[in-house]
């Protein structure tokens, strides 16, 4: 049974002679002693609870942080994946587009050489044919000459006879 402070003081106590009742007295602070017992017991077991909660809440408020600081940086680190890999793309289409201009101008430059090559050997083609008439011509002179020599040889012959 516990006793209430307002059971305290509604408690009275019989008179006799020399007072109170000493049976009821003691009775009635042995039931006081209990309760107050059962109360600090009851006190110190919550108290008890209350520091493991402390400790608990503690531990989950450093779990928390650490969480936190984790995310932080797992944040900041995807960031910097992501902003590097963009600049690795980045870097990688620039160096695309020189090495595609690169090779275009490398194209043109090749295109030019060809043309200059080909007109050089249209120049030279034409040179050659025009040593080829002039030797054909040379040698048709030479036949020619050939063909009039005979002629007045046969003369001549002729006229030996």
């Amino acid at each position: 049974m516990k006793i209430t402070p307002q059971d305290v003081l509604n408690q009275t106590f019989s008179r006799k002679l020399k007072g109170f009742d000493p049976d009821e007295v003691k009775n009635f602070l042995l039931q006081v002693a209990e309760s107050l017992e059962i109360e600090i017991k009851e006190k110190e077991e919550m108290r008890m609870k209350m520091e493991k909660f402390r400790e608990n809440y503690s531990k989950y408020e450093k779990r928390e942080e650490l969480l936190r600081d984790t995310l932080i940086a797992a944040q900041k680190f995807s960031s910097e994946v992501k902003s590097n890999a963009q600049k690795e793309g980045e870097l990688v289409v620039r160096e695309a587009e020189i090495k595609s201009e690169e090779i275009i101008q490398k194209a043109f430059d090749r295109q030019r050489l060809l043309a200059e090559e080909i007109k050089s050997l249209k120049f030279k083609r034409k040179e050659i044919e025009a040593d080829i008439i002039n030797m054909l011509n040379s040698l048709r002179e030479l036949i020619e000459t050939y063909h009039r020599e005979d002629a007045e040889f046969d003369k001549i012959e002729f006229l030996g006879k």
